[in-house]
């Protein structure tokens, strides 16, 4: 399969794809203005627009691995009680995103690409991370923060205003380098949690990051890499050394490879 230099899905994911100005601006007090009710109804909005904007599988080999291991993880988190849905996108652009309200979708390009099941697990952990630690509201609540500041007349209020201003604001379209380390250590006592070595979010870091090198991985346009980010989760996965967790299962090899076909 060929790789495009930019991905069709995460276009689609944007919407109006706007750059948030704000990304690396905090709340004050690191503030979510949007309850957890709200962005669950808001997801299940954003949910119904992107199936219709996403050329997702239905393929039961990957789909079914991909939500079972995410599932599990969810259950690990504070907001495990909340349902949330995993969707594989037929792409092969090597990415992965979460969308507020518990959304988690994996291109099929990242499958194909990934070394052994903790790498792919590694990538599914990571965004179950960004959506337990509501990642998406909270840079878009930063966003209002700067508007009123700014005197800017934010969208209409309700649920369908939060999901216009996700979606309009990009607020799941990149995430800040803190998010991304909050991410990788939750991530890191996720994938532990469900029994896979948590050093596969490192190899899968680090074969992504050799891959960057030619140009055109998705994933690092919205998951920034800062320079000492491998060597922190190498670092927290030491933590795990020896408890005999996982690095590959039966079901890897038949579900990378029907990735491939799709």
């Amino acid at each position: 399969m060929s790789f495009r230099p930019t991905s069709a899905a995460l276009a689609a994911v944007a919407l109006a794809a706007l750059v948030l100005p704000f990304a690396g601006c905090a709340t004050l007090g690191g503030a979510n203005y949007y309850s957890v009710d709200e962005e669950w109804q808001a997801g299940q909005q954003l949910e119904a627009e992107l199936a219709r904007e996403l050329p997702l599988t239905s393929d039961r080999t990957v789909t079914a691995y991909v939500n079972r291991l995410g599932q599990a993880m969810a259950r690990q988190t504070s907001l495990g009680n909340r349902p949330w849905r995993f969707y594989v996108v037929r792409d092969d652009a090597i990415n992965a995103f979460n969308v507020p309200g518990g959304l988690v979708y994996i291109n099929t390009g990242l499958i194909e690409q990934v070394g052994s099941a903790s790498e792919l697990a590694g990538a599914i952990a990571h965004e179950v991370a960004h959506g337990a630690a509501r990642h998406g509201t909270q840079r878009l609540s930063a966003a209002q923060e700067a508007n009123v500041l700014a005197g800017a007349i934010g969208v209409g209020g309700g649920v369908e205003g939060i999901a216009a201003q996700i979606a309009a604001q990009g607020a799941f379209a990149s995430f800040s380098r803190r998010d991304e380390r909050e991410a990788d250590r939750l991530g890191v006592q996720i994938m532990a949690n469900v029994g896979y070595d948590p050093d596969g979010l490192g190899d899968l870091l680090e074969r992504l990051a050799a891959q960057e090198s030619g140009g055109g991985v998705a994933f690092f346009r919205t998951h920034p890499l800062s320079s000492d980010r491998m060597q922190e989760v190498r670092q927290l996965a030491r933590a795990y050394d020896g408890r005999g967790l996982a690095r590959d299962d039966r079901e890897f090899a038949a579900v990378r490879r029907r990735a491939g076909q799709l």
